[in-house]
């Protein structure tokens, strides 16, 4: 059995605690965030989250880095930013040891310097301290993502796969054949293969037999972690939503049952 979650905000003006009601009574088992402060009126801060599913009995999956898009590329200088980002992150593997996240969902942009390096080398001692994975997640970046894995080797050192992301921007690569030994946790969500969309199945079109046979031989009884993003579209309603994700993550069930043997 595969368990299933859901991004806790996927693209609806709710209170938290709505969120979460909704997310249980729809079956999911848990649900993937992020600490980021600037959230907090959205999402509430990671600790009223956290309460909120321990009341309603939901897991914690993954904890994605708190960023800013544009200071990213500064975590390979010697810059204030970068250290923030060290800094940063480092919070970020505390924060998800002290709640009980499966890992850290990472974004990496830019070239890949000696900077950097010593930089993940850092984090990742805290990973190994506090025994919290950190999953590098595919952006469109697949180049620096390679240099890293074949940079450094930990097992702390992790891959989170983001199918709508390889759909978009990185059609001409194969992430889970180069990474796909180190994959830890997912991202899944739908899109045209033009636009970065996050949405459901039906308006999208990506391959899922074809993932779900992949998936079946590489972690088949990783969470089905769904990374929804509504707001792009208006003609559903939240409870729908919910519901058309979690009938999408137990057709991938058993689609990857199908494979599993075979």
């Amino acid at each position: 059995m595969n368990k299933k979650g859901i991004c806790l905000f996927f693209g609806f003006a709710m209170k938290p605690t709505e969120y979460e009601k909704m997310i249980k009574e729809n079956h999911f088992d848990c649900i993937i965030t992020n600490a980021d402060k600037r959230f907090d009126y959205q999402n509430g801060t990671i600790a009223k989250q956290v309460k909120l599913c321990k009341k309603y009995g939901l897991e914690l999956s993954s904890l994605h880095m708190a960023y800013h898009g544009n200071d990213l590329t500064k975590f390979w200088t010697d810059s204030k930013e970068g250290d923030k980002l060290e800094k940063n992150l480092i919070r970020d593997v505390k924060t998800a040891k002290k709640y009980g996240f499966t890992c850290v969902v990472v974004h990496l942009e830019g070239k890949a310097s000696q900077i950097g390096f010593d930089r993940l080398k850092r984090i990742l001692k805290y990973c190994e301290k506090y025994d919290i994975p950190l999953a590098l997640e595919n952006i469109g970046h697949f180049a620096l993502l390679k240099v890293v894995f074949d940079t450094i080797e930990n097992k702390y050192l992790k891959f989170c796969f983001d199918i709508g992301h390889q759909n978009v921007f990185e059609k001409e690569y194969d992430c889970l054949k180069e990474f796909g030994d180190k994959l830890i946790t997912l991202h899944l969500h739908s899109n045209n293969g033009v636009k970065d969309e996050h949405t459901l199945k039906k308006y999208g079109n990506i391959d899922w037999e074809t993932f779900a046979k992949r998936l079946a031989k590489l972690n088949p009884n990783i969470n089905l972690d769904y990374e929804i993003l509504m707001h792009t579209r208006h003609c559903e309603r939240a409870s729908d939503v919910l519901r058309e994700v979690y009938a999408e993550a137990c057709e991938l069930e058993k689609m990857i049952e199908k494979y599993k043997n075979i």
